[in-house]
């Protein structure tokens, strides 16, 4: 993720607890649901990524964004959280369309959202001056 979008990259504790508190947001609209999750590896319990899910129960869409630690990139961890989560938004959640978003560079994960059912409808061009992101985006889709 940094590698994309080094400027997110928290140079703090402090900074990363700022995030942690944004990404929570516990003063969302109470027509979304924001849930976030740690990933870990069954068998050492090391901490390799994080997920998350923003949903729009009323109209039964959801997104979700993922991250996997560079170190355990490649093992399959992402395919499993995602799985996970897209299960959890279906069964649980009942949305009907799921949205991913990413950097046009990042190849692994437009991959990953392909071989997971999402299909690319959209590029498009993100400047986000707040957060210091100037990028190219494709948009992907899921129907359930």
């Amino acid at each position: 993720m940094w590698q994309f979008f080094p400027k997110l990259r928290p140079q703090s504790f402090e900074e990363l607890r700022v995030t942690y508190a944004r990404w929570e947001n516990p003063f969302h609209a109470k027509s979304e649901l924001r849930e976030n999750w740690a990933c870990r590896d069954r068998r050492s319990g090391h901490l390799v990524g994080t997920m998350q899910a923003t949903t729009f129960p009323a109209q039964a869409i959801s997104y979700i964004a993922y991250g996997i630690f560079a170190t355990y990139q490649r093992q399959g961890y992402a395919r499993e959280a995602a799985g996970a989560v897209l299960h959890h938004l279906d069964k649980d959640l009942h949305s009907r369309r799921i949205f991913a978003e990413m950097d046009v560079k990042n190849e692994a994960s437009f991959r990953l959202a392909e071989s997971l059912g999402f299909r690319r409808v959209k590029m498009r061009h993100t400047v986000d001056n707040e957060r210091g992101i100037d990028a190219d985006e494709y948009l992907y889709e899921r129907l359930i």
